[in-house]
């Protein structure tokens, strides 16, 4: 069953045709399926996201993170980084979204730290897939903050030999070279730019990523909600 399930997936993967690689691209940014590196709330609110539950299990039960009630010394921690965080507070504590969560997070307008939260879907299926979403300054205006999509990553858990993991790599090479896939020197991108990396040591899959500016930080910093404000 596992065995058909990966056949299925890779037939899937490997029949999207050269005619259908700009659905891999938008705006010059990678994507997957589902979702690219860029987009917003609009697009992330079209996906089934898994619900977002606190770490800490209580009675070996899972709490959701949406529950989480946080301790004063936790609010004033938070506001270094996020002024006005609101309802969105248990979220952007434990750095996390949902569903549940992207109903709230526009009202989150302004961060003067570097951020990022991650969410979940497609678990259970071939390709689960998590995904970061950070709080940015536009490149057009600092003093305007969007939250746009920074990370995909995907697995394939059920590739597990190596001739399963070698075909799955050779179309990844394929349909993102222009990303760096399969390049031995992986030439500096830019900020701005979309950059493809491979799995890590344990489990089997991709990663797609927005490379960001090495003065991000000290921009948001400047945002008047920020600078009139002691943000650490």
């Amino acid at each position: 069953m596992q065995f058909k399930a990966l056949a299925i997936g890779l037939t899937l993967f490997a029949a999207q045709s050269d005619s259908m690689a700009q659905d891999l691209e938008k705006r010059g940014l990678p994507c997957v399926a589902e979702i690219c590196i860029g987009d917003g709330i609009a697009e992330l609110s079209k996906i089934k996201w898994a619900q977002a539950n606190n770490p800490i299990k209580i009675g070996n039960k899972a709490q959701l993170t949406s529950s989480h009630s946080l301790s004063e010394d936790d609010v004033r921690m938070l506001k270094a980084t996020y002024p006005s965080p609101d309802e969105a507070s248990p979220y952007l504590h434990e750095r996390q979204f949902d569903t549940a969560a992207l109903a709230i997070l526009p009202r989150v307008a302004v961060a003067c730290h570097t951020n990022e939260l991650l969410g979940t879907y497609g678990a259970g299926t071939s390709t689960p897939t998590r995904v970061g979403i950070s709080l940015m300054p536009s490149a057009a205006d600092p003093s305007r903050q969007v939250w746009m999509v920074t990370t995909i990553m995907r697995e394939f858990p059920t590739a597990v030999t190596n001739e399963q993991r070698a075909e799955i790599t050779k179309l990844l090479n394929a349909r993102y070279a222009k990303f760096g896939a399969g390049s031995q020197e992986h030439p500096n991108a830019k900020p701005g730019e979309g950059r493809f990396f491979p799995s890590g040591m344990t489990r089997f899959g991709f990663g797609l990523s927005l490379i960001r500016s090495a003065d991000e930080g000290d921009r948001m910093k400047k945002h008047p909600a920020c600078s009139s404000a002691k943000v650490g």
